[in-house]
């Protein structure tokens, strides 16, 4: 049955009781920039209005034999006609329903077995189906299991020769580990394990106040930019910049059940919570780390909480704020905010030691909110917003704890400070959370792949990143752990940019430029909204060599930039400084030859599935080519950086699909 209190539900009986008591003018004046975050939710808690109808309904986490074993009898169902994928899916679901030993210190607490029936019935039912899908390890943990609950006393012995067999099975190296070379491994039911969570790739040095990125980089300040970022020396396609594993990240409610609520992988063998049927865990170290962390502090009001509906950032600023706890927050709240009122923005987000460290809380408050650019109404949502975490912080019975670890009653002037608090996280999370991705490939055409979005976080180290509609880097994630590398060649002094909307190459310039005017507040001036850029549909496929002087396109037959004036056909005398930047036509004789290569080296990765570094190398060459000679907009340095974007997602999190519908864009 649905939730009967959703946010928009709760959020409209406020605005029709205010409107009864017609204090709705009254209240939407107290709402606006030229207010602290303070004064709009002291506002808001004052009202008797807001009590009796933004106060959720608390739904209690739970667990149950029967629905577990409702589960349990559809996987069987499915079992039986041997659509294994479907089985597991349905043994998963009575896993995390069915009633849990407490966990101490990591360990299962088993003393009464035959209350958890359900749940060794459950786990015996999955490994099975772990053992037709050759996933001898997963295989092996869950009859670990059964025996350690021991309830189904009449299979124990099946159980004890199904270890046995998994045992030897693992020592001949049989487990049946994913290979995209050998599509014929996976039977078009059978992709539950058709996925990758391969281990983040690291900084080869870091940059010294700023650890989340690469030495390469530098962190600067301009009024007309704020903070951003630009390469300290020249950065090459390919090359990684950034390396960011977040203050905070949390699951999308639709992918809770498939994606490990502390390190966000891809997880079909899930662990349950013992209290919650919400969210799972791909590990015993995971568990062990959710129960004592993020995901302890929330249980009690996952369910509300999605329920509600809130959109997703609300979820993330809850894991936010019981991340950096109350009382933290308490004593740093004022010195923060001392700080963003007279400190230079320069120095904004670097903690004592002038270190701006991503793992501190310092550089997630200062990150940017656009406050003053914000409406009355939308400040008003926020504010809604606020009011019901609030209402839930209070409720988890697990937020205002005291130093001996007591909950205790909050005064009005701990609500006030986490409240404005909450508002502070809704404005500056809808311009800097990042949306957590990974690639969705069909097996059987490399070529057809787009990117599922399962999670958010906040990565204030890779949010100093400006925009632009032709960006020059791009992140991809590894769980969690977000790697951002450049997908041009970037020289010394320009900025890293990155995408906050669509590209230029994907959608017009009045489009993207309202897209990013109503999200983010300001009015794109890059490169291909200035010039009003084509998209790449309708650009034309000639390739043009540009002037690196004023980067105009230089005459194709005469060889003279019309600019310029410069003449780029002399040839080089030996011994006599060239007059020009570079000789025409031996740089059309590269790109010639690197165009030759580019097209294998494409066939390969979208035919073949190639991800080899030979031909990685061969369309980073095109790139840099292309970056330093050629004239932009240029349709094949579009399709190259595609491929490159494309060859690093498959190298992050990824999953594989029979066939996906439509095929990308680009290529």
């Amino acid at each position: 049955m649905a939730y009967a209190y959703s946010f928009e539900s709760l959020s409209k009986q406020f605005i029709h009781k205010l409107l009864v008591s017609s204090k709705i003018r009254e209240i939407i004046d107290e709402f606006g920039p030229e207010h602290t975050t303070e004064e709009m939710f002291s506002s808001i808690w004052s009202l008797d209005e807001a009590h009796s109808t933004l106060s959720p309904v608390l739904l209690p986490p739970s667990k149950s034999n029967e629905v577990s074993y409702q589960h349990s009898r559809k996987g069987d169902k499915a079992y039986v006609f041997h659509d294994l994928d479907e089985a597991l899916k349905c043994y998963n679901l009575a896993v995390l329903s069915a009633p849990h030993p407490d966990i101490v210190a990591g360990n299962v607490q088993t003393n009464d077995k035959k209350v958890y029936k359900a749940l060794a019935h459950a786990y015996g039912s999955r490994s099975l189906v772990l053992f037709n899908l050759k996933q001898y390890e997963k295989c092996l943990d869950d009859i670990e299991r059964v025996l350690q609950l021991d309830s189904l006393q009449v299979s124990t012995q099946k159980f004890r020769e199904m270890k046995v067999t998994c045992q030897k099975m693992i020592l001949k190296d049989k487990d049946k580990k994913l290979d995209i070379t050998a599509e014929s491994n996976f039977k078009s039911s059978e992709l539950s394990f058709a996925y990758t969570n391969p281990d983040p790739p690291k900084l080869k040095e870091c940059n010294s106040t700023v650890p989340s990125l690469s030495s390469a980089v530098k962190l600067v300040y301009t009024d007309l930019q704020g903070r951003h970022l630009i390469a300290d020396k020249d950065i090459n396609p390919g090359e990684i910049v950034s390396v960011d594993d977040g203050y905070c990240t949390t699951v999308f409610t639709e992918m809770l059940k498939m994606y490990c609520t502390v390190c966000v992988k891809r997880c079909m063998a899930p662990l349950p919570c013992p209290t919650c049927n919400m969210v799972i865990f791909c590990s015993e170290e995971c568990r062990t780390r959710g129960l004592s962390d993020v995901h302890f502090q929330e249980c009690p009001i996952m369910p509300t909480l999605c329920a509600l509906d809130m959109g997703r950032n609300p979820a993330l600023a809850y894991r936010i704020m019981m991340k950096t706890t109350h009382a933290k927050l308490k004593e740093m709240i004022p010195l923060l905010q001392h700080d963003a009122k007279n400190q230079p923005p320069k120095n904004l987000g670097f903690n004592k030691n002038r270190i701006y460290d991503a793992a501190d809380y310092t550089s997630v408050y200062h990150l940017k909110t656009n406050k003053e650019k914000r409406s009355s109404k939308d400040l008003l949502r926020r504010c809604i917003q606020a009011f019901i975490i609030t209402k839930l912080l209070q409720l988890s019975g697990r937020y205002f704890i005291s130093c001996d670890g007591e909950p205790f009653t909050p005064s009005l002037e701990d609500i006030i400070l986490t409240g404005s608090t909450l508002i502070h996280h809704m404005m500056n999370l809808i311009c800097n959370a990042r949306a957590i991705g990974f690639l969705t490939v069909a097996l059987n055409n490399s070529g057809q792949s787009h990117e599922t979005m399962c999670g958010c976080g906040v990565y204030s180290a890779s949010s100093l990143m400006n925009h632009s509609c032709n960006a020059n880097c791009t992140a991809v994630f590894y769980g969690k752990t977000e790697v951002v590398r450049a997908i041009q060649f970037i020289p010394a002094g320009k900025p890293l940019t990155i995408l906050y909307g669509e590209s230029f190459a994907e959608e017009g310039t009045f489009f993207r430029r309202l897209t990013l005017k109503t999200q983010y507040h300001f009015t794109c001036t890059c490169e291909a909204c200035e010039n009003n850029w084509p998209t790449c549909m309708a650009l034309s496929q000639l390739i043009l060599l540009m002037c690196t002087t004023c980067n105009e396109a230089i005459n194709s037959f005469t060889k003279i930039c019309p600019k310029c004036q410069l003449k780029y056909d002399q040839r080089e005398v030996p011994g006599r400084q060239s007059m020009t930047p570079y000789n025409y036509r031996l740089i059309s004789r590269k790109i010639q030859r690197v165009q030759e290569d580019y097209l294998i080296a494409k066939y390969n990765i979208f035919v073949k599935g190639s991800n080899a570094d030979k031909d990685i190398k061969v369309v980073r060459t095109l790139i840099k080519l292309f970056c330093k000679y050629v004239k932009q907009p240029c349709f094949l340095l579009i399709d190259a950086m595609h491929t490159l974007c494309f060859v690093f997602d498959k190298r992050g999190a990824c999953v594989y699909v029979n066939a996906i519908e439509p095929p990308c864009s680009v290529s």
